[in-house]
């Protein structure tokens, strides 16, 4: 069973990595956005709670974070599925930060799979 959060992160990082930049760009120049005073957990953190649910999920037999895994996962950083939800409303529209990010959470991931985990 795959979560609302795992579908919408993979939705977002599908996205960037296929070339929505530049539509992500012109939703990045409106400038007042109400939603840059709403307090959300921090980039590190968010990464490492990321990585680590994927690698959860990666190192599951089909490949599927279970709700269990999840739960476990999110307690252990200490996060909400709804903070790191507010962490992607938040800050989906800069582009700079959401690509630093992904980048950041595709190179611990590769990291893992090669045995150079970066935690």
């Amino acid at each position: 069973m795959t979560s609302t959060l795992d579908r919408r992160f993979r939705s977002i990082a599908g996205r960037l990595r296929v070339g929505a930049l530049p539509a992500l760009l012109a939703c990045a120049c409106s400038s007042g956005d109400p939603a840059a005073a709403i307090e959300t957990i921090g980039r590190d953190l968010f990464i490492e709670t990321y990585v680590d649910l994927r690698a959860t999920a990666l190192e599951s037999e089909d490949r599927v974070l279970t709700d269990e895994a999840r739960t476990e996962v999110l307690a252990r950083h200490g996060v909400t599925e709804e903070s790191l939800l507010t962490f992607t409303d938040v800050h989906g529209r800069d582009v700079e930060l959401m690509s630093e990010v992904w980048a950041e959470v595709e190179l611990r991931l590769d990291g893992m799979r090669t045995g150079d985990a970066i935690r």
